[in-house]
């Protein structure tokens, strides 16, 4: 790759990167879970009316009678701002009776955010396997990440958890595999399944990957569908600079491709 096309690059500047890691690691530990099941069927049993925030108490009293979790209040708020700092969880001042107090006061209450889990593309209602599976995904994803790599894993469709290592110094051209065998092409070519039906096939490949002045950069020449990071399109025919921890999507809704992407 020539170092004039490196200077025709874009750089998206994503906040949501490393956002998509800290979710993630949010949702790995049972008790931060539980409390986000508990934010989500409180507001989900409760669209008829208007359903108020949940204050700390209450979340503490469910914790322990539903799903038989007893942590002290201390305990609850370093969760709590765990979910906060994800941005999975809004905090919100509201009116309650509280212990030893006459009369309401003011305390804080929390809710799910309603695009809490959007990057990751699940809704407010959320299966905990579905949730589970992703996590699940990001961890295999990080097993392979040892500093000098670039680490896709695909998180949807016929290759769902399929990992690949990308080494600093290989380009790698990524497209559906359409009517080659793996015989055919090159090793640092990603062949995606035929089901991908919107993503380009490696005869005109839809995406490439490479390493250079110290940073990681994608190249869609020409796509019939576009790529996306998170859902900022990528401008075909130059060279974008990739952020850590990004989802790519090679096209997008069905037939297209969720591939995450991390690296040191």
């Amino acid at each position: 790759m020539s170092d004039s096309n490196i200077k025709k690059t874009v750089i998206l500047d994503s906040e949501d990167s490393n956002l998509i890691s800290e979710k993630l690691a949010a949702v790995n530990n049972n008790v931060r879970f539980s409390i986000l099941e508990i934010l989500r069927d409180n507001q989900k049993y409760n669209q008829s009316q208007s359903s108020e925030p949940l204050y700390s108490r209450d979340i503490n009293s469910i914790l322990l009678n539903n799903y038989n979790i007893s942590i002290t209040p201390q305990m609850l708020g370093q969760h709590i701002k765990k979910l906060l700092e994800a941005d999975l969880v809004s905090e919100i001042l509201i009116k309650k009776e509280v212990p030893n107090k006459i009369g309401k006061r003011t305390v804080k209450g929390y809710e799910l955010k309603e695009d809490a889990f959007e990057e990751l593309f699940l809704e407010i209602s959320f299966l905990s396997d579905e949730l589970f599976t992703f996590f699940d995904l990001y961890k295999s994803n990080q097993k392979f990440k040892d500093g000098g790599n670039c680490v896709l894993t695909v998180f949807n469709g016929a290759d769902k958890g399929k990992t690949f290592k990308i080494k600093k110094d290989e380009t790698v051209l990524i497209g559906r595999r359409a009517d080659f065998s793996e015989g055919d092409l090159a090793s640092f070519s990603i062949l995606l399944d035929n089901s991908y039906e919107t993503v380009s096939s490696v005869s005109k490949p839809h995406l490439k990957l490479f390493f250079k002045n110290d940073d990681w950069y994608i190249i869609d020449e020409a796509s019939s569908n576009g790529t996306f990071i998170g859902d900022i399109e990528v401008q075909k025919g130059k060279a974008t600079k990739l952020k850590a921890n990004s989802f790519l999507k090679l096209s997008k809704g069905n037939g297209g491709a969720v591939i995450y992407c991390s690296f040191n």
